[in-house]
């Protein structure tokens, strides 16, 4: 499949050498509807469509809505098999760690997780690793503990005088 791609135009002569956007050619409204849905159908995105004819990404996406398309959101294809070893990864604790690593948002990874059927399995995972490293953490701890003072067993309390 050809991405239609769409690049600005400049000139010498513009003021400051500014980049110009192609100028739009006199099209009638239903050579335009078939522009639209020739290039959206080709792969082209809302963006690089509106921009090259010269139209509002707004009245690309009506024209496609009212075709009954259905709209392709990226061209970016997600690889759910990177995500799992992202996850199963030594010291991974959390889904946003794994979205910052692979530059998906952690809304893709959930995602792409569940749409394996892993998302059950993925929590488990997760907890066990922060209930390890808790430990870890404590048991790493430098904390001294020193004998209480305990009092014998047959000793009686010192009476606690309540003030109303």
């Amino acid at each position: 499949m050809r991405t239609l791609t769409a690049r600005l135009v400049s000139r010498a002569d513009s003021p400051a050498g500014r980049a110009q956007a192609p100028r739009t050619s006199r099209l009638n409204r239903e050579q335009q509807e078939a522009w639209v849905l020739a290039l959206y159908l080709g792969g082209a995105t809302l963006d690089e469509v509106a921009f090259v004819l010269g139209s509002s990404r707004t009245w690309v996406r009506e024209c496609v809505i009212e075709a009954g398309l259905a709209r392709h959101r990226s061209t970016r294809n997600i690889d759910v098999l990177a995500i799992l070893r992202e996850v199963r990864r030594v010291g991974t604790l959390t889904l946003k760690e794994v979205a910052a690593r692979l530059d998906y948002s952690e809304e893709t990874v959930r995602h792409g997780i569940g749409a394996l059927g892993m998302t059950e399995s993925v929590r488990r995972l997760f907890r066990l690793r922060r209930r390890a490293a808790r430990r870890v953490a404590t048991a790493n701890a430098d904390i001294s503990v020193d004998a209480l003072p305990l009092r014998p067993i047959g000793a009686r309390r010192t009476p606690t005088i309540r003030v109303a």
